[in-house]
């Protein structure tokens, strides 16, 4: 028997993806964060978790891609099976008052980029506690207003009725 450990090596390596180990919540988490739409469709495409969060009741990817306004990171992690209808609390605690869904998340900063001007964007942003440079780069785009409402008209084909 001096080929079962070469037989179980073989079968083993079996078990992974000949395209690599699917990606990490984390890596995925990073990407559509920073805003990268390149990386995260990439991730999404090889099997990174469409419903991976920040902790168990923090904001899933979806969250951050909807509070940032892209649209083509939104449609892949719906198509990948996001949970639209998700409630997390930014900052991940269970018993927090403040549960949004990524619809929320969207519609607010819809009516902060209709509202504000582009020119008072990055400080009312950071007066209300969001200084995260995806998010003040995203907000101060002059088509963030038609880029926020693509998002908004996205997730409500998927939560209609629910």
């Amino acid at each position: 028997m001096k080929y079962k450990p070469l037989f179980l090596f073989a079968l083993v390596l079996s078990l992974f993806p000949i395209s690599g180990c699917k990606p990490s919540p984390a890596s995925l988490m990073t990407a559509v964060k920073a805003d990268n739409t390149e990386e995260a469709t990439k991730l999404i495409a090889k099997g990174a978790d469409a419903n991976s969060r920040t902790s168990p009741s923090g904001w899933s990817a979806l969250h951050y891609a909807a509070m940032n306004g892209n649209v083509e990171i939104v449609q892949a992690l719906l198509k990948a099976g996001a949970d639209a209808n998700y409630a997390g609390a930014r900052d991940g605690q269970a018993n927090s008052a403040i549960a949004l869904k990524p619809m929320s998340l969207a519609l607010g900063m819809l009516d902060v980029v209709s509202q504000v001007q582009a020119s008072e964007m990055e400080a009312t942003l950071r007066q209300g506690g969001l200084d995260d440079p995806a998010l003040l780069k995203s907000a101060k785009d002059p088509k963030a207003a038609d880029r926020y409402r693509k998002v908004v008209d996205t997730l409500a084909e998927v939560t209609k009725g629910k």
